[in-house]
């Protein structure tokens, strides 16, 4: 019984200190991270813009409903979209991932590989993010950049 006692703290700490996001607090925990991130490096924070979280959101969804595969299946659409939204862009790039459970989690993926890390670190000045969970509860990330 005391071993029981003794782990039912961490257990109910653990259950409460890490409560299901809801995706408008992960896209605003990837926005944090990912600007803690460029701004550690001297680089100023992203500005998002919502036309370009509904592109991000877009493709996370299709990913999550499997109407596309996980990766960067119709980039050169969304570019053309973001281009058409913000009519002073000149380049776009685009992070994904899935699995992570917390913003910070799917920020500390991106920092660890090299292609990823490059577009956080890139010259944008916009970013739009978007969300999405699979029948499995498993969620999906897109992250845009727009200069």
């Amino acid at each position: 019984m005391s071993h029981f006692l003794l782990f039912l703290p961490f257990t109910i700490l653990s259950f409460f200190s890490n409560p299901d996001p809801k995706p408008g607090d992960l896209k605003n925990d990837i926005l944090t991270y990912t600007n803690q991130f460029r701004q550690s490096r001297g680089l100023p924070p992203l500005v998002m813009q919502e036309e370009l979280n509904a592109l991000a959101l877009s493709h996370s969804t299709d990913m999550a409903k499997r109407r596309v595969g996980f990766g960067h299946d119709g980039f050169d659409r969304r570019e053309t979209q973001a281009f058409k939204k913000i009519t002073t862009a000149r380049s776009f790039a685009e992070n994904v991932a899935y699995g992570a459970s917390t913003g910070q989690e799917v920020v500390n993926m991106w920092k660890s590989s090299a292609g990823h890390r490059k577009n956080m670190l890139g010259k944008f000045r916009y970013i739009g993010i978007g969300t999405a969970r699979d029948k499995a509860g498993i969620i999906y990330y897109t992250e845009v950049f727009v200069d």
